[in-house]
């Protein structure tokens, strides 16, 4: 799975390299993430936390408690709400699509607005796709097939990187919208063979009085909230990043989605391995291996995220010149994009971690918590954004979105810590200790090989990429064998997996 997400993940930002490349940051490329980020964060905000935080709870208490004829029925129901609520939003979003697009992005110019409003009619059915995408991820996991979910996005980047490379910029980025809207249908189309082998049927039952899908909307409301973080945080950058300037939102969303490919690598598998698991443990009573869970994947995201985030705090600069760095992508974009990195970097930890226990308190059928955390962080991202805009650009946004996500952490933390009479040990706290002080090593070593070999360097993709693969090659090693030398629990682990295959 972590292959797989991986693979994925480099497609992703391959794809957005080409259309850096091509498009640069200006006038068009914020029309294209105007039109293509808008009707996903509508479907993120209207519906999307219901189908990942609701129905695999509920879906795994009939597998656990009743059978399994029993959870596709409930499926099928569940399923059909989604069609006519995805559809009818999809309608609403074509139709009020000037509105919506001056609403979220009021600084675009005109033309630069009717753009993303043509576009936005073509994206806007997407939703439906991605709704069925996201309900059969959940039956899938929920029987232990993690490897079909974990592709769909492999595919799907695949097709976009098969159009850019053959047609390049020859239909601008409307025909670039038109691919991805193909894209996200094949997510939920890879997926029918796997339902199939698992014997499920779709069938158009729209029996809503399903006590399951009751339940499911009871959770619904603050379910939703508690996952807005996020899709609001993005939307509040858009707002205000669209009054900085030509390019400057495109260049916020270039460093927003690398950020975003980074850090759900790893937080994503392991949120996505555990929560099928919690929620069958708490619908079994069995709190104890949910908390095993929940500290096994904070202990987890602590080991490989902390190094990650400050390896990308450090060669933010690098990092963006490697990737987007070529075509039309100047150094002008370079400079503003690596700024908005570096700062957004600052809030990884906090994003991972809110992740795991978010995904701990939906397993316990536990909604109100993160719900009022979610608006308390809202509430705090607005403010700083405020507060930071003016005097820090686009730099003040990410570094407002970094100091939310640390917030929220922070908040469902304590409280997770209260309800459970304390999720870490002291042997636990030591080890994260010891892996923070093997990030401080690295990022000592980091630093210094960056600064011998940066100025020796020029700015072109071979010497990019040095500037970027030695002091990151440097740093790797000297994480990993600060970790060995103070014995962190996690390289003890891979050295018992691998002594017992070799003794296999």
């Amino acid at each position: 799975m972590v292959i797989a997400t991986f693979a994925a993940k480099v497609c992703g930002q391959l794809r957005d390299s080409f259309i850096g490349s091509y498009f640069g940051a200006g006038p068009s490329a914020d029309a294209f993430f105007a039109a293509t980020k808008i009707p996903v964060m509508f479907f993120d905000v209207i519906i999307g936390g219901v189908i990942s935080a609701a129905f695999i709870p509920v879906f795994n208490e009939y597998l656990t408690k009743e059978d399994k004829k029993r959870a596709m029925q409930f499926a099928n129901r569940f399923i059909n709400i989604i069609l006519i609520i995805t559809g009818a939003v999809a309608a609403i979003g074509i139709i009020f699509a000037p509105q919506l697009i001056d609403l979220i992005t009021p600084g675009l110019a005109a033309e630069t607005k009717a753009l993303a409003v043509h576009m936005s009619n073509i994206m806007f059915p997407s939703i439906i796709f991605i709704g069925m995408a996201f309900v059969f991820v959940g039956i899938l996991q929920s029987f232990g097939e993690f490897n079909i979910p974990a592709i769909i996005s492999l595919v799907s980047n695949g097709l976009m990187i098969a159009y850019l490379l053959i047609f390049k910029d020859r239909f601008g980025v409307v025909g670039v919208a038109v691919a991805m809207l193909i894209g996200w249908s094949l997510q939920a189309i890879v997926q029918i063979p796997s339902l199939i082998k698992l014997k499920y049927k779709y069938k158009p039952d729209f029996h809503f009085n399903d006590p399951g899908l009751k339940r499911t909307l009871i959770l619904a409301v603050p379910l939703l909230i508690s996952t807005w973080v996020q899709p609001i945080g993005s939307m509040i950058n858009m707002n205000f990043s669209s009054g900085l300037g030509d390019g400057m939102m495109s260049s916020l969303e270039y460093a927003n989605r690398l950020y975003l490919i980074i850090v759900n690598v790893f937080s994503f598998v392991v949120t996505n391995l555990i929560f099928p698991s919690m929620s069958r443990a708490s619908a079994s009573g069995n709190e104890e291996e949910r908390l095993q869970l929940m500290r096994g994947g904070l202990k987890s995201v602590s080991f490989v995220i902390l190094p990650i985030m400050a390896g990308v705090i450090l060669l933010a600069e690098p990092t963006v010149a490697l990737v987007y760095g070529h075509g039309a992508f100047d150094a002008a974009a370079v400079l503003s994009t690596s700024t908005a990195l570096k700062f957004y970097a600052i809030g990884m930890i906090g994003y991972s971690y809110a992740e795991v226990l978010n995904k701990s308190f939906f397993a316990m059928q536990e909604t109100k918590i993160p719900m009022i955390t979610a608006l308390i962080s809202i509430a705090a991202n607005v403010g700083l954004s405020f507060a930071l805009v003016g005097t820090m650009g686009i730099g003040g946004l990410a570094l407002a979105s970094a100091i939310t996500a640390t917030l929220n952490a922070a908040m469902n933390f304590v409280i997770m810590n209260k309800k459970t009479g304390g999720i870490m040990t002291k042997n636990e706290i030591i080890n994260i200790l010891k892996v923070i002080a093997a990030c401080a090593v690295m990022a000592a070593a980091v630093w210094a090989v960056f600064a011998f070999v940066s100025p020796r360097l020029s700015n072109g993709f071979s010497g990019n990429a040095v500037r970027f693969i030695a002091p990151a090659g440097v740093g790797a090693v000297a994480y990993l064998a600060v970790c060995a030398v103070l014995k962190a629990d996690e390289i003890k682990m891979v050295m018992r997996f691998f002594k017992r295959k070799g003794a296999k």
